[in-house]
């Protein structure tokens, strides 16, 4: 077993590499093979998916954050015995809060996160089971951003890389610095998404 962190590297014009990654497993919606390099690709071009064939030197890379993105901030929804909090500009928009939980996420509604929809149990497991980090919560004044996650990279069919647990990312403009969580994170791999190199569920539009 590879004692070293796995890590997660690339530049503006690089695809994703998963480094140290050999003979790890981890439990991913495309099986992927990784050797102790293993370039991932991210403009969605590539004809070996998931990994890169360097076709983004033919079709062109394109990583810059779109001015019109989803502005990073964070809003607070305070209920009697928990406050949840959201980031719309980090939200990926895999809908796991408002399908498993609408007492509490709910779009329909204005605040669309009632705090007292339901159990703080219950909140805190789906909270926990954001993929992106756009949901965090505070309790009894602690704000809980990092959970006990198993270390993993999964890659989706036909969206986003879920990288949750002991995977350092690293890139040549500090991404990791976006983020509250450092343990769990979605990447953009189709290309499209407006905050790269995080996922914004622009896949999903585009179906």
């Amino acid at each position: 077993m590879n004692n070293k962190r796995t890590e997660i590297i690339f530049t503006s014009n690089s695809p994703y590499y998963i480094v140290n990654g050999e003979g790890e497993t981890y439990k991913s919606d495309i099986p992927i093979k990784l050797k102790s390099v293993t370039p991932i690709c991210r403009c969605g071009q590539s004809k070996s998916m998931p990994y890169c064939d360097a076709n983004h030197e033919k079709v062109g890379l394109k990583t810059g954050k779109s001015e019109d993105r989803s502005e990073s901030k964070w809003k607070d929804y305070t209920g009697e015995n928990i406050i949840v909090h959201f980031n719309l500009g980090l939200c990926c928009h895999a809908k796991v809060c408002i399908t498993e939980l609408p007492s509490v996420f709910d779009v329909n509604e204005r605040p669309w996160i009632n705090a007292d929809g339901a159990s703080v149990d219950e909140i805190i497991e789906i909270v926990r089971k954001c993929p992106s980090g756009a949901l965090t919560y505070t309790k009894d004044g602690e704000h809980v951003t990092d959970f006990d996650s198993v270390t993993n990279i999964n890659i989706q069919n036909n969206g986003p890389i879920v990288v949750t647990g002991n995977v350092e990312l690293i890139d040549d403009n500090n991404s990791i610095g976006e983020l509250v969580s450092k343990q769990k994170y979605t990447l953009c791999r189709c290309g499209i998404s407006k905050n790269k190199p995080f996922c914004d569920g622009g896949h999903i539009k585009k179906d």
